[in-house]
């Protein structure tokens, strides 16, 4: 009798134990719907797919009303996220992106020393930045539902090289072209204005930004299929950023320089500065997608 009790107890604690590590959940055909131990996941922003979705029902007054960011404030757009599942219940998670952007663009104006209104010279503004957002965190799991629960912490990490602007001139500085008709640019690349310029920019460049934060989170993923999950999440933060100095160059013409005139280039450096952000985020509502394989 004794060895059947002991035996009970013991088949007991061992249903127990199953029943308290297995979470998964199976849909109606037995295939498993949560995601397990080694499997990876890649994440997008739900956002458009939903605007989408509102336009071919005809709500496109408001439908894109939900906030842009992805996941975190702090990277916005254009930043791909991805887990790896350590376990059934935790996870590793990543944020990363590198970006770079380079435009240029050509203006012809009239040619100062040809004199010929049939013979031009080209202008050209060439202009590029580059960013890098880097973050790594850790996430625990509950729930034994569709409905999951999401929590933990991660740090983060972003450059910006600043926007790097280069100006060339087809109609050189000279004795008796103390002013050559040049290109003004607007800064998206439109054409201002072809006049003489007894000054012009050579060369701009905004400071470099690095940043550095940590941040909690917390959120919620509902499976909508196996290893597919619509979620949003909550996080409150600090980040610290520090701006490097920006700086210009301009040329102009002088008539004493070197004794018989000379370019001459002028620099401004611009200020430093430094800022701190705490502050919790996503309350836009932003939502996305995650699958996993």
């Amino acid at each position: 009798m004794k060895k059947i009790i002991g035996l009970s107890f013991i088949l007991a604690a061992t249903s127990m134990t199953f029943a308290q590590g297995n979470d998964q959940v199976q849909n109606k055909n037995g295939v498993d719907i949560m995601p397990v131990q080694g499997e990876f996941a890649i994440g997008m922003n739900a956002l458009p797919v939903l605007n989408y979705v509102g336009d071919l029902f005809g709500y496109t007054g408001s439908n894109g009303s939900m906030g842009s960011n992805k996941f975190v404030n702090y990277f916005g757009a254009n930043t791909l996220f991805g887990k790896y599942m350590l376990t059934d219940n935790t996870a590793i998670r990543g944020h990363f992106r590198i970006g770079h952007s380079s435009n240029k663009y050509e203006n012809e104006v009239f040619n100062d020393v040809e004199n010929d209104p049939d013979l031009l010279v080209m202008d050209t503004y060439e202009q590029g930045n580059t960013s890098y957002n880097i973050g790594v965190g850790y996430e625990w799991r509950r729930g034994k539902t569709r409905l999951r629960g999401i929590y933990g912490g991660e740090v983060m990490y972003q450059h910006r090289t600043g926007v790097c602007r280069d100006f060339t001139y087809g109609n050189a500085f000279g004795n008796g072209n103390a002013s050559p008709i040049s290109t003004e640019w607007a800064s998206w690349g439109g054409v201002l204005n072809e006049d003489p310029a007894a000054e012009r920019m050579v060369s701009s460049k905004s400071g470099k930004f690095n940043g550095i934060g940590v941040r909690a989170f917390a959120g919620v993923e509902y499976y909508v299929a196996p290893k597919m999950c619509i979620g949003t999440e909550f996080g409150w933060g600090v980040m610290g950023g520090w701006n490097g100095a920006s700086s210009s160059v301009t040329e102009r013409w002088d008539p004493t320089a070197g004794g018989s005139g000379a370019v001459i280039t002028d620099e401004i450096t611009g200020g430093k500065s430094t800022s701190w952000n705490l502050d919790t985020d996503n309350f836009g509502g932003a939502l996305y997608f995650m699958f996993y394989f």
